[in-house]
């Protein structure tokens, strides 16, 4: 009998066994009827040779049968209208997939950061009845076994609404649990995470290859319509290649990572990236704005709406392109403001994934594996029309079905942005947005041909209405234009539009074609441009015609922006590798800005700095961090609170100054009437914590935190573990009064955690003597800052400092962030270098200059940083300059060699 035949619709209250549940909680599911089940078996990894069909009348269908398409699919229209995305903060989050997934794993990452309760179906089962699954199967009958399963899987539901991260397996998958998953997924998110199918097949040692696709084929539509979201787990070099061969069944990808560390330095960092992604996956897609400002606020331009700043750059990528070749996403990427995603084809190509697979898997593993290497906002775009290159080169529009799933399918992927065709009627339009869920339509119209009248026939204006109407949350307006008059035409629309009485929706509105480039240049918000390792195919796919350094060329050339001077000031400031990372930053982006070195013995002279008309900021060295702040007319509440800057922005109008660096005009001259100032050190410190806690590591109520210094870096250092959420902080200082002096203000601040709606619970400790054992109240640190300089200050010698061992015997290890840089090699850098394979990473002050100065970059030019090139600036400015010291010249290139896949 073929699984996918529709069974008869039933109530919830029909299943057997329901009216025996001994537990059932007050509260109840809504017992509305719900559409039919589709039942599979796929416990403990075997393939049940039931797993045939032939596909007639199957509500499971391919929903891409009109693109020739025979295989899996995203959820059913149907299924996917119930989908309102919309759920309480604390509302239980339910992690589905099929075995080697890896959701095991994401749901101890999940349930660790969150403070959650984690609840394993298979272990429910085990608790409530007595018996594993394998077992009760064989002690009672299968329709006994149904039944109990049905009972456990409700109560398992119902009791643990809240708070609770819940992880469902196969069994809980087959007939009655896929009515259950579907209504839980009303109010509460159901994730289906995803993998590729030679992962998989590794994790269940299966040799037919064939079997185990045919078995993902059928699970995939399955789980889909069960969920609301979908996580595709993309798939780590190393040991994610080889869980699981332990003897636990329940042995995941987070023991295979703790029990592999004596293989390799850093194993225990493998699974980094798939934490640091699915966790700001999560927060976007339930709404949960406290978890995602903890992973956003380190990027000063993620607090300010992409809407409302000038200028903003959408770097557009078609699918196709990254199906058909390996591409550097981060190049692709770089310097852009959001990075679009054109899903522009009606099936896929095998080569590139390794295997034959349906377009819903191949769009859910080009989404994470883009999302991987950026960090602006992602929009999906889908193309209304396709190229069929078997139908003469000609494109071919989708129909009203088949662009409808692959928006919906989008839409579980949770992108910042999806855009929805205008073109198509209002019902398909409603039903995208009704489940939009965190996500921000922009509402698309672009016609293959201009109108008559162009940008004054009235009908672009009751597109716009029409887009507001409907609950768009931007309109983008496009058309090719036939001469240049058409560039001039389109300024007067947006003009008009801003004269409208009342709220009106951002609009992005310029002509396409090589006559409409002049509108591309002065369109302020997210203007299409064609990343630089596209532009040979300029023209085809649909492409825009601009990159976002002509753009910027265009907007200097024709006095729309300035070019500006920036400096770094300080008493000492020759050594500084700032001016090379910052200038090879503003050449890569197109700006004729210039940065340079002003060096005073005096703080008099930022007078000269101030005077100059084209003045755009200046980095503060020492010893003028804290000297400064009298001079300042407002500061950042970053900067307050560490009581140092090391940012100066100018202000140029009094009147509507703020508190916000990024609020401020930028690349516009003028007189300078005050100062702002700001803090990125903290960032620095704080991304390169991120970047070396493993997951292993996360940061839980009882992870203890050292600072050692008492110092304008020791501040910033604490401040950072503070916004982490660290509860237990210690500080270590030669002069133990500074340091409880350093203890003392930032007790008497009480300041919050990243999102945090109150003070955090955080103590500040002063250890007194490097002799002591560590307090037996508190855990062993996994995260400590050396703010103390390495090099011979004076008469003073160097202070070739080490961390006593025992203050370093944490069992998961930890993160060592060594500010020093001067020399780059200190004695703490080669104690923990040496602890690497017991779970210790060593991160230097070459890995803290450029992640604060990407934040620099941020507050400067209110545009993103070109993050690679900056990193690699600084390695290559250091190993020039310091070839006079003890200096590892291989481990200097194999840093160079290894900046590909840096988080953030």
């Amino acid at each position: 009998m073929s699984i996918l035949v529709r069974p008869p619709k039933r109530r919830l209250d029909d299943i057997e066994g329901l009216d025996q549940n001994p537990r059932r909680p007050s509260r109840g599911f809504n017992q509305n009827t719900l559409g039919s089940s589709t039942t599979y078996s796929a416990d403990n990894g075997r393939f049940d040779e039931r797993l045939e069909s032939s596909g007639e009348g199957s509500r499971f269908a391919s929903p891409f049968r009109e693109l020739n398409s025979g295989r899996g699919s995203p959820t059913h229209i149907q299924d996917s209208l119930q989908t309102q995305r919309k759920f309480a903060q604390n509302a239980s989050i339910v992690l589905i997939g099929i075995r080697g997934t890896g959701k095991s794993s994401l749901a101890v990452m999940l349930a660790a950061t969150y403070g959650w309760r984690l609840i394993e179906a298979e272990r429910y089962f085990q608790q409530v009845t007595g018996r594993c699954r394998t077992a009760y199967k064989r002690e009672y009958t299968l329709p006994e076994y149904r039944r109990q399963e049905a009972l456990v899987m409700e109560s398992m539901l119902m009791e643990h609404q809240e708070n609770c991260v819940i992880v469902c397996g196969s069994g809980d998958v087959e007939r009655n649990g896929q009515i259950r998953l579907r209504e839980y997924a009303k109010t509460h998110p159901v994730i289906h995470i995803v993998r590729d199918l030679g992962s998989i097949q590794s994790y269940l040692k299966a040799r037919d290859t064939e079997k185990v696709r045919r078995f993902l084929e059928l699970s995939g539509p399955i789980y889909r319509a069960c969920s609301n979201f979908e996580f595709f787990n993309v798939s780590e070099k190393g040991i994610g290649d080889q869980p699981l061969a332990k003897d636990s069944e329940r042995y995941t990808q987070w023991d295979a990572e703790v029990d592999q560390r004596a293989m390799t330095s850093t194993p225990f960092l493998v699974l980094k990236r798939l934490q640091r992604n699915f966790l700001r996956f999560v927060a976007f897609a339930t709404r949960n704005t406290t978890q995602l400002k903890n992973q956003l606020s380190p990027f000063p331009l993620h607090m300010q709406p992409i809407e409302s700043r000038k200028f903003t750059y959408s770097a557009t990528v078609p699918i196709s392109c990254l199906l058909e070749r390996d591409l550097d996403i981060e190049e692709l990427e770089s310097t852009a403001d959001a990075f679009e995603l054109k899903i522009d084809v009606a099936s896929t190509p095998s080569a590139h994934l390794g295997t034959e697979t349906n377009l819903a898997d191949s769009i859910s593993q080009i989404v994470a594996v883009v999302r991987r290497s950026i960090i602006v906002p992602l929009v999906y775009h889908v193309d209304s029309s396709v190229f069929l290159a078997n139908q003469n080169s000609e494109t071919s529009r989708r129909s009203d079905t088949s662009y409808l799933e692959l928006v919906q399918h989008g839409l579980r992927l949770a992108p910042e942005f999806v855009t929805v065709d205008l073109s198509f009627e209002d019902s398909i339009i409603s039903q995208i947005i009704s489940t939009k869920g965190s996500t921000r339509v922009i509402g698309h119209y672009a016609p293959n041909h201009s109108h008559p009248r162009g940008w004054d026939d009235p009908e672009y204006l009751a597109i716009y209405e029409r887009a507001k109407k409907l609950g768009c949350d931007m309109v983008r307006l496009t058309q090719p234009a036939t001469s240049i008059d058409d560039n001039f035409a389109v300024e007067r629309f947006r003009h008009y539009l801003k004269t409208l009485p009342g709220p009106q929706l951002p609009v992005i509105a310029y002509n396409s074609g090589p006559l409409g480039r002049q509108s591309c240049c002065f369109n302020p918000i997210l203007t299409p441009v064609i990343p630089r390792p596209l532009v040979s195919e300029s023209g085809v796919k649909g492409l825009p015609s601009i990159t976002i350094k002509e753009a910027q060329d265009a907007l200097y050339a024709s006095f729309v922006l300035d070019p500006m001077q920036f400096f770094v000031f300080g008493a000492n400031t020759t050594y500084s590798l700032s001016p090379a990372m910052h200038n090879a930053a503003f050449k890569l982006r197109g700006m004729p800005h210039l940065y340079r070195i002003h060096q005073s013995p005096t703080l008099r002279g930022i007078n000269d700095l101030v005077e100059n008309p084209n003045f755009g900021g200046t980095s503060v060295s020492l010893p003028y961090k804290t000297e400064v702040i009298p001079l300042l007319h407002s500061m950042s509440p970053h900067a307050r609170a560490i009581g140092a800057v090391n940012t100066l922005i100018p202000i140029r109008d009094i009147e509507t100054s703020t508190d916000n660096a990024l609020d401020m005009e930028k690349s516009r001259s003028g007189p300078v009437k005050g100062l702002h100032g700001d803090n990125t050190d903290w960032i620095g410190i704080c991304n390169c914590i991120r970047r070396g806690l493993s997951p292993a590591n996360a940061v839980r109520p009882s992870t203890t935190g050292l600072v050692i210094g008492a110092g304008g870096m020791a501040r910033a250092g604490i401040y950072s573990m503070i916004h982490l959420g660290v509860q237990n902080i210690f500080i270590w200082n030669r002069t133990v009064a500074n340091a409880e002096k350093l203890a003392q203000h930032y007790m008497r601040l009480k300041l919050n955690a990243f999102g945090g709606s109150g003070p955090s619970r955080y103590q500040i400790h002063v250890l007194e003597s490097l002799q002591d054992s560590w307090p037996a109240n508190y855990k062993q640190p996994t995260i400590v800052c050396s703010g103390i300089p390495a090099h011979k200050i004076g008469d003073q010698p160097a202070p070739n400092f080490q961390l006593p061992p025992q203050w370093i015997e944490s069992p998961t290890g930890g993160v060592v962030v060594d500010l020093a840089y001067k020399p780059l090699n200190t004695p703490l850098m080669r104690q923990i270098r040496a602890l690497s394979h017991r779970g210790w990473v060593a991160l230097d002050g070459l890995d803290v200059l450029p992640e604060q100065g990407f934040a620099q970059f941020e507050l400067f030019t209110g545009c993103r940083a070109p993050r690679r090139l900056m990193r690699t600036v600084i390695l290559q400015e250091y190993k020039e300059e310091e070839q006079g010291e003890e200096y590892d010249q291989s481990a200097m290139q194999t840093r160079l060699q290894n900046l590909d896949g840096q988080p953030m």
